[in-house]
């Protein structure tokens, strides 16, 4: 009975396998991701490290030397001090990009106070060990401590220099330029007096000058904790080490989206993507609706190109349109002649374009300016202007009125040049009306990025982008692009 009992339980393990393999096929597919009523799909990249060997990911190496502070341990220095101490354990334990540390101290007489060590735990209580006294006598021997520091730190390192005192040798800061520059190391001061009032020559801002550093100025001595947060960020790789002039300014800095992704030895970068599900139930916001859609042409011979991309994309352009109530078509050349129209349907917009024979030319400035004035007046408030030329403005003696008249109605320009604007005799009266305007000026190429200027405004006059984002150049940006990033480890 109990041979037939494993009889029947081998039987029905083969039977089993065989199923299994049979259907292999369809169980090991993997199931579509399904976005669900009012979403999306969307690619979204990832950068990671992706590991060689076996093993946990060890945390990556630190590419810059030595993070120093150099401390002014006076009587008058008890806030900054204290703003140190509370924030020197967020620092230690936020660095990824440095080997270790540098504290130095300096006051009246000076004595050599100097601490290198890659030990969090030496650091925080070396630092927590500091009491200030003494003072009085303002300058202090501040550029001693400087040079110490410099010299116990690794090559390419930061320092930051905490003091409300000027420099006693000052006599001194030229040796100590060329220390911190050889030592390829940066000065940043933070400053948080009056440094002694007039016996301060400027010590400071040469030093951070010469080593590529920065001085940044605290009004109040409780301020110097945002100091320490963005130290904190950067020696995280979160931010770059660029100290603002001001607290305000460094204030308004986050941590960036994209922070660079350093893959240790024994590892290799890699792309992942994931789709994700972006969007949701309730429909995009409606764009704010504005006034006219202006094209301002040069219809001169050299610019058949230009006119021929533009009849070309306008019906797009209206057909995408959610945003203008209609659309102001202008011509120049010389001699001027007004000719403006404002339409609402494409057709009547078509037949202006399908008019327009390019012809003439030859002497270079054209009545550009007139052209802009009388489209600016045919148009409505909140209107968007677009001028395509590659001629400078024989009348830019009116650039003035032109733009009292584009603020008044609040009307943005946009030039699009496609050619070098009669060279010398181009006086940036574009720039200034579309700085003044609020808009701005582009510069093609070639005449064929007519086409992509046109798409951009399509995609404007949808909702879908915002007139301010058409870049300046349509030059391929350097750089990049910014996913983003996570540090896995794989094999």
């Amino acid at each position: 009975m109990k041979l037939k009992e494993i009889f029947l339980a081998a039987v029905l393990v083969l039977v089993c396998i065989n199923i299994a393999e049979s259907h292999k096929s369809c169980c090991c597919k993997p199931h579509p991701r399904r976005c669900p009523s009012g979403y999306r799909s969307v690619l979204v990249n990832r950068v990671v490290c992706k590991y060689r060997r076996r093993g946990r990911c060890p945390r990556p190496r630190p590419i810059l030397g030595s993070l120093g502070f150099v401390i002014d341990d006076t009587g008058s220095m008890r806030d900054d001090i204290a703003g140190v101490k509370s924030r020197i354990s967020y620092i230690l334990a936020r660095n990824r990009l440095f080997r270790d540390f540098v504290v130095a101290r300096f006051s009246d007489p000076y004595r050599r106070r100097v601490l290198r060590s890659s030990r969090s735990t030496a650091v925080r209580n070396y630092i927590n060990a500091i009491k200030p006294s003494g003072g009085g006598d303002c300058p202090e021997y501040s550029l001693s401590a400087i040079r110490d520091a410099a010299k116990a730190a690794r090559p390419n390192s930061m320092l930051y220099l905490f003091t409300d005192a000027s420099a006693k040798d000052a006599r001194l800061k030229a040796s100590v330029a060329a220390l911190l520059r050889r030592k390829r190391t940066r000065l940043y001061v933070v400053r948080s007096g009056r440094l002694c009032g007039s016996s301060y020559k400027g010590e400071y801002d040469y030093l951070a000058k010469r080593s590529g550093g920065g001085v940044i100025r605290l009004r109040n001595k409780k301020n110097v904790k945002y100091v320490l947060k963005y130290i904190g960020l950067a020696s995280a790789g979160r931010v770059p080490f660029r100290l603002p002039s001001s607290v305000k300014k460094l204030r308004r800095i986050r941590p960036g989206h994209c922070p660079r992704v350093y893959c240790p030895r024994g590892y290799r970068r890699v792309v992942k993507r994931r789709r994700i599900c972006k969007g949701g139930p309730r429909p995009p916001p409606r764009p704010r609706r504005l006034g006219s859609l202006g094209f301002v042409i040069d219809v001169t011979g050299s610019m058949k190109t230009e006119i021929r991309a533009v009849r070309s994309s306008i019906s797009s352009v209206i057909a995408a349109n959610r945003r203008f109530r209609n659309y102001v078509l202008a011509t120049f050349s010389d001699p001027y002649k007004r000719k403006v129209v404002a339409v609402k349907r494409k057709s009547s917009a078509l037949k202006f374009l399908r008019a327009i024979r390019p012809n003439g030319g030859g002497d270079c400035p054209e009545y550009s300016l007139s052209g802009v004035r009388d489209a600016a007046r045919r148009a409505l408030s909140r209107s968007v202007l677009f001028l395509f030329t590659d001629a400078s403005a024989k009348d830019a003696r009116l650039k003035r009125s032109v733009a009292r008249l584009l603020k008044r109605k609040k009307i943005r320009l946009f030039v699009v040049k496609t050619g070098k604007l009669c060279g010398r005799a181009y006086k940036r009266e574009y720039d200034y009306l579309a700085r003044v305007s609020g808009g701005k000026v582009i510069t093609l190429p070639s005449k064929s990025g007519v086409s992509s200027v046109m798409n951009f405004m399509k995609l404007a006059a949808a909702g879908k982008a915002k007139f301010s984002a058409l870049p300046k150049t349509l030059k391929k940006p350097r750089g990049r692009r910014c996913f983003t990033q996570i540090f896995t480890c794989r094999r």
